[in-house]
C-alpha cells in the first residue's frame, strides 16, 4: 500500500496494522486520464479518493458557463464532493482531472464493512472535516490577500500545478486581482 495512505491515516488517528491491513483490501487502485470525470454533477459522490499522482478540480458551471472551481486537489490529498457523499444526494459539482492521475478509492460501503470491524475507522470522519473547512474557508468574507496566504501557508504546491486562472476561481477572485495580490505579497 502507499506509504502516503498510511501517514495521512496516521494525521486523522490511530490505526493498528491490523487496521492498515483492513484498509488494504477495501481499496481500489484507480487510473484516470487528463480531463476524464471522476465525478459528474447529477451523480451521488459514493467514495473517497486518495491522490496518488496527478490533480483534480471540482467545480460547477454557472450561467455563463463558466467553470467555477470551489476544490483542488494534488498528490496526498483527499478528492470527496463532501456534501453529496454525506446527503447521499446527487452532486450539484464535477470532479475532473487535470491532468492524467492514480489514486486509491474505498466505497461508502467499504468504509462501513470497515467500522463494523474496528471503531477505529469512525475517524475517518476527519477527512470529511478538512475537505468541508478548506473549502468553506474560501466562501467566507476573507480578503483576497487571506486568501492567497492561506495557500500559501497550507498548499503551496498547489500553486506549482495549476494555472492561475484556476487558482483565481478557487479563490473566488478574478485572474487580475491575484496579479495583483501575488505583487503585493512578493
Amino acid at each position: 500500500m502507499n506509504e502516503s495512505i498510511l501517514e495521512l491515516l496516521k494525521k486523522a488517528g490511530e490505526f493498528s496494522e491490523k487496521d492498515s491491513l483492513l484498509l488494504k483490501k477495501e481499496l481500489q487502485f484507480r487510473k484516470l486520464k487528463k480531463g476524464e470525470i471522476l465525478l459528474k454533477e447529477g451523480k451521488t459522490c459514493s467514495s473517497l479518493c486518495f491522490v496518488v499522482s496527478g490533480s483534480f478540480y471540482q467545480y460547477g458551471i454557472d450561467s455563463e458557463l463558466s467553470k467555477n472551481i470551489i476544490d483542488l486537489s494534488i498528490t496526498n490529498d483527499w478528492v470527496i464532493n463532501h456534501k453529496s457523499f454525506t446527503s447521499r444526494k446527487p452532486s450539484e459539482y464535477s470532479i475532473q482531472a487535470f491532468e492524467d492521475s492514480s489514486f486509491y478509492e474505498i466505497s461508502i460501503d467499504a468504509i462501513h464493512r470497515l467500522i463494523a470491524q474496528s471503531q477505529s475507522f469512525l475517524q475517518m470522519g476527519k477527512i470529511l472535516e478538512e475537505s468541508t473547512s478548506r473549502i468553506n474557508f474560501f466562501d467566507n468574507n476573507n480578503t483576497p490577500d487571506e486568501k492567497y496566504l492561506y495557500i500559501l501557508k497550507n498548499k503551496p504546491n498547489l500553486l506549482q500545478k495549476f494555472p492561475q486562472t484556476i487558482i483565481a476561481s478557487y479563490l473566488k477572485i478574478t485572474p487580475e486581482t491575484l496579479s495583483r495580490v501575488r505583487k503585493r505579497l512578493s
